[in-house]
């Protein structure tokens, strides 16, 4: 009997716990994922362990896999996969249909001024000491040039407790993107663009209650803000396209696609850079240019 090829021996290479739970997660949810897909993600996975940064998030999504079904379904859901897990188990679907996603190019709203996801997670639900010093992040493709100011995450008590991330859209002049984390004034970058905005990874970071901090493609992007009156959180959860103002949709929409989002603990300037340098990688495992 011939000895069997020490190919087939070896065992493949492994998937990373977290990578392996989101696939088998995608799976109950309708969708599958194919194994360079799996793979790209479990290398996420540990550049993220690697950068020592798994803990600082209590929700992510990457808009990866075959179907719609698969990229409403988080990577992560709180700081550990064994610990509490934050949010909605899938991200709950307002409008958006299949033909509004693919994998090399994440979920785009198709200027519908309707859809919007749920996660389920509200800032106050957040430890406390968490929601004071915290960040949000989303990764947006070329937006449309129409005369907007999109939100790509938000969550607002009201007129005071403001937690959001967006940008503006002006055909007649350059603007910035922006932050709010708590009761704060928009923090916004010191970079400036007229007309449709390029793809680009937008993070802030609250470091404490009076500190707050941009950054654009993982460099710090603006002048720190302080905060006027301390901070309190939304019990309103985050929708992601869209701003849920006190339980209603609003956010406006020159036509986007987002690769990710992510909201959780405050970062350095180095763990931000690990991020985006992850993130970039990811996106370029998953073809999105």
């Amino acid at each position: 009997m011939s000895p069997m090829s020490p190919r087939l021996l070896r065992p493949t290479q492994n998937q990373h716990p977290e990578a392996a739970d989101w696939a088998n997660r995608v799976r109950t949810n309708g969708g599958t994922v194919s194994g360079s897909t799996l793979l790209a993600v479990s290398r996420f996975c540990r550049a993220i362990d690697a950068a020592g940064i798994r803990d600082l998030f209590y929700r992510m999504g990457i808009f990866a896999g075959s179907n719609l079904n698969a990229a409403l379904v988080p990577l992560y859901r709180g700081p550990s996969l064994g610990g509490t897990q934050y949010g909605n188990t899938t991200e709950t679907n307002t409008n958006f249909v299949s033909g509004d996603y693919s994998e090399s190019v994440g979920l785009a709203t198709q200027l519908s001024a309707t859809k919007h996801l749920n996660t389920g997670l509200a800032p106050d639900a957040i430890p406390a000491g968490v929601y004071q010093s915290m960040h949000l992040a989303a990764w947006h493709g070329t937006t449309g040039s129409a005369e907007t100011d999109p939100v790509l995450i938000g969550a607002h008590n009201g007129a005071t407790d403001r937690w959001s991330l967006g940008t503006t859209v002006r055909t007649a002049s350059a603007q910035p993107d922006s932050i709010k984390l708590g009761k704060t004034t928009s923090l916004n970058s010191t970079t400036t663009i007229q007309g449709a905005k390029p793809a680009a990874f937008l993070l802030g970071t609250r470091s404490s209650a009076t500190s707050l901090t941009m950054y654009r493609n993982g460099v710090a992007d603006g002048v720190s803000a302080t905060s006027t009156t301390g901070i309190a959180a939304s019990s309103f959860p985050f929708f992601v396209f869209r701003n849920n103002l006190t339980g209603t949709v609003s956010g406006d929409n020159p036509g986007f696609s987002l690769r990710m989002y992510s909201i959780g603990d405050d970062m350095t300037g180095t763990q931000v850079a690990n991020f985006h340098t992850a993130l970039s990688a990811l996106n370029t495992a998953l073809g999105r240019t």
